[in-house]
């Protein structure tokens, strides 16, 4: 009996092309821009959590800083001895409190600038400009995710020392200073002028990669400056004791958190804890945070905007449901006879109901077939062409959605016409002229 519904329903469209497209055409549109509208979401949601992710999704930032008590305005108050700073202690108690949750803590600080010149070249012509960044021995597993040793190796434990006069550069610096050959480089000496008119001999023993890549000012990408990155100890001696410099204030930390740690909910717990090893009558506050948070909040954006104009699709849906109600009500009267004359055959009326919901079930289904190829194909122009070369992410839960939406159109829409055919006298059906 379906086998033959199926029929019929083909036979019916086949004779009626152009009022059959025209059917689908609703369809075809709201399916298309659903999956269209889908695929951009996705595919922007997707690069969003990637580009989120090389900052350390599974890190936690912690900065210390005046407290919100702080008078700012205050023109009394010592700002040359105000020096925000975690302690050694304190570090030291945050990692016995948590010893399930962290993996590594990551110290880094900013310090003096200048400029790294290669012994025997000409200085005006192989020359790069470099800030000096001073590094614990858990920065680079802090930060693995968004930088990489391209070439030799990282800082051994025995160059972590305030006189090991080693370094770590990037691919900018060989470029200035080797053309470009990070091989070559490393085992190579540099020699770093710093501003006090102080120049240090440092020997590089590897090369990285890096998406957190600082720049200063400058005229052109040579004058670019970049980051030179040495033991924290060297840089902290380099600097001296009475230095302003951030290398003897260390304001700001970066934590690991182990494997199936919720890191959202460990950075409220890091944050109480961390206050509370603070003086009750501190002007210093500590904060924390975490990018599980913000692209938590990202995506919550993103989705919010996809569903909105996902919405806006349906109501083409919608309209396209009605149409093909409407239609299939005209088809009916159209087939009145026909109708009659199956049921004084002995056709029963869930013989015919059936028989025209088969129908607009067909109708819909194709025509959500080919507003998912549509939507496909929309989509993947949208991110490849208009979004800058995006990755094309599918959302195939959107695809079998659509599948499943129209055919539950087809029969809500054609439900109503096919009982009205189903529920005709056969008598007055055969009178019908």
């Amino acid at each position: 009996m379906l086998h033959e519904n199926v029929r019929l329903a083909f036979v019916s469209m086949a004779a009626n092309k152009l009022r059959t497209f025209l059917t689908m055409l609703g369809i075809i549109i709201g399916i298309a821009a659903v999956i269209a509208i889908m695929t951009v979401g996705n595919t922007l949601t997707v690069a969003n959590q990637q580009q989120m992710a090389t900052f350390g999704v599974n890190n936690v930032e912690c900065y210390i800083g005046g407290s919100d008590s702080l008078d700012y305005s205050n023109e009394d108050f010592d700002w040359n001895n105000f020096h925000p700073a975690f302690t050694e202690d304190m570090l030291r108690k945050m990692i016995a409190q948590f010893p399930e949750e962290i993996e590594a803590v990551g110290i880094s600080a900013y310090g003096q600038s200048g400029k790294a010149t290669v012994q025997g070249k000409n200085q005006d012509q192989y020359y790069a400009n470099v800030s000096m960044v001073g590094i614990n021995p858990g920065y680079m597993d802090v930060n693995s995710s968004s930088m990489t040793i391209t070439a030799g190796r990282n800082f051994r434990s025995n160059e972590l020392t305030a006189d090991s006069w080693y370094c770590l550069v990037d691919q900018m610096l060989v470029s200035n200073l080797f053309d470009g050959d990070a091989e070559s480089a490393v085992g190579k000496k540099i020699t770093v002028s710093l501003s006090h008119d102080t120049a240090y001999e440092y020997t590089i023993v590897g090369v990285y990669s890096s998406n957190q890549m600082q720049f200063a000012d400058a005229t052109s990408v040579k004058d670019m400056q970049t980051n030179l990155i040495v033991p924290f100890q060297n840089a902290k001696a380099v600097a001296g004791e009475d230095s302003q410099d951030s290398f003897n204030y260390i304001s700001d930390i970066t934590i690991l958190t182990k494997t199936g740690t919720d890191v959202i909910s460990f950075t409220t717990q890091l944050q109480d804890f961390m206050n509370s090893q603070l003086p009750s009558d501190t002007l210093y506050q500590v904060s924390c945070y975490n990018n599980a948070e913000w692209i938590e909040e990202s995506n919550k954006s993103l989705r919010q905007m996809t569903l909105a104009i996902t919405a806006i699709g349906a109501i083409a849906l919608l309209v396209g449901g009605i149409g093909v109600m409407n239609i299939m009500t005209v088809s009916i009267m159209e087939r009145t006879r026909e109708i009659g004359t199956r049921k004084a055959l002995g056709a029963r009326n869930s013989d015919i109901r059936l028989q025209f919901i088969t129908e607009a079930i067909l109708i819909c289904l194709l025509g959500g077939i080919i507003g998912i190829a549509a939507g496909l194909l929309i989509g993947y122009f949208a991110c490849t062409k208009l979004l800058a070369g995006y990755t094309v992410t599918i959302s195939w839960m959107s695809v079998w959605a659509a599948f499943g939406i129209s055919f539950a159109i087809g029969v809500f829409f054609g439900f109503y016409p096919a009982n009205k055919a189903a529920r005709m006298d056969p008598i007055e059906a055969l009178r019908y002229e």
